[in-house]
């Protein structure tokens, strides 16, 4: 990918993050939350374990980054990627592994 693509994906990641941080903290604490200290407030953890398989944790800057690659691979213009298209992406996945565990 060229230099300008990722340096934009990058803060859509960013946005996308903070917009989910002031989502889930009352009120009066989502006025504290700036791209520039957003990063300390998210899970430390990068990865999970599930079954013996290492996944990528949820909510980082890189899995934000993967999932919108991901979005627009499938045509998905940058500037209409929201909170909710990554919400769906999880979803949609958790969906396929209920799925595969039933059969």
């Amino acid at each position: 990918m060229k230099k300008k693509t990722i340096k934009k994906i990058n803060n859509k990641a960013d946005g996308l993050l903070v917009e989910w941080l002031k989502d889930i903290v009352d009120e009066d604490d989502k006025d504290k939350i700036t791209k520039e200290n957003y990063k300390s407030l998210l899970p430390k953890e990068k990865y999970i374990l599930v079954k013996r398989t290492r996944y990528l944790s949820f909510y980082t800057h890189r899995w934000a980054k993967q999932n919108i690659k991901k979005l627009l691979r499938k045509g998905a213009r940058l500037e209409d990627i929201t909170l909710g298209d990554l919400v769906w992406i999880l979803k949609k996945r958790n969906r396929q592994n209920t799925l595969s565990n039933i059969l």
